[in-house]
């Protein structure tokens, strides 16, 4: 999906799209974006229209074909952040239709569309066109995902995403390692000559500058939601044993949500704050997350 300038242009761009929303969708949208005095209930009631008449042909009538509509919601979301607290909102709504016997509180295909094509935390190499749009993209994700968790509506909260988002931040530290087996497989020694550009390009992506990429997104977490996941208990999601040594972990304490793995957290941001490699903006990010974690911890 290209990045748009503007509403407008979004909307031209998915009318034109090999596989268009339905109308309505795009009408809701277009409400959305520039409508302040239409509710969102009437707004995500109209989005819903195409879903809702065709309820009754589905072969699972309460699990219906959502997909057009978590697309263009999705590609909304990668590209207005000034908009993420209206797009929650309108999930928030949709949940509460009672149209297709309340089929929409439990968001069908949501939480499956976004762990496809909507939950990333990864960077993008510095001849990638569009990089800096894509690294807001994902900061606009985690920032969508954690304030749509605040509302703790179980089939719309993504807390447990947080935990992975923090792990791979603060924990994964790939740039460490010597030694890339992967990287080694692009080897050719009858490409010699292309050899040291695929590795320089390769090893872009495990070097800490990814950082500039994660610690925006993670921060999301820290700044929306970060007393609730000081609280957290249990199990966290997206923890194996393989990634101890692949990932490189540094995380050395128990598994699960707990409060020392938070200060570990907040220590790795401490860290990264006064990390040189960083673009400054970076630091700054990772100094308030810092500070934000020692305050939760300190009850303040």
């Amino acid at each position: 999906m290209p990045f748009a300038a503007n509403y407008e242009e979004f909307l031209t761009s998915q009318a034109q799209n090999e596989y268009p929303p339905p109308p309505e969708m795009l009408s809701a949208f277009r409400k959305l974006f520039t409508e302040t005095s239409t509710p969102m209930s009437a707004i995500a009631k109209e989005a819903a229209t195409p879903i809702i008449a065709a309820i009754p042909n589905e072969t699972e009538p309460s699990n219906p074909d959502c997909g057009y509509l978590w697309r263009i919601l999705k590609d909304a979301v990668d590209q207005f952040p000034k908009d993420t607290d209206k797009f929650a909102d309108f999930v928030v709504e949709l949940q509460m239709l009672p149209d297709g016997d309340h089929v929409f509180k439990y968001l069908p295909q949501f939480r499956h569309h976004w762990t496809e094509f909507g939950f990333t935390i990864n960077d993008w190499p510095s001849d990638e066109e569009d990089r800096d749009a894509l690294r807001q993209a994902q900061t606009n994700q985690h920032s969508f995902l954690a304030k749509l968790s605040t509302h703790k509506q179980v089939e719309s909260d993504q807390i447990g995403r947080a935990g992975f988002t923090l792990r791979s931040t603060c924990e994964f530290a790939e740039w460490e390692k010597l030694h890339f087996p992967d990287i080694e497989e692009w080897y050719d020694p009858e490409d010699e000559e292309d050899w040291p550009a695929t590795r320089d390009r390769e090893l872009e992506l495990v070097s800490i500058k990814i950082l500039n990429a994660k610690i925006p997104a993670a921060a999301q977490w820290i700044q929306i939601t970060g007393q609730r996941l000081f609280e957290m208990e249990g199990e966290l999601e997206g923890e194996y044993d393989w990634q101890e040594e692949a990932l490189n972990v540094k995380w050395k304490g128990g598994k699960g949500w707990s409060k020392e793995r938070f200060a570990f957290w907040r220590e790795r941001f401490e860290l990264y704050s006064t990390a040189t490699a960083l673009e400054k903006s970076t630091q700054r990010i990772a100094k308030d997350c810092a500070e934000r974690m020692k305050k939760i911890e300190e009850g303040k």
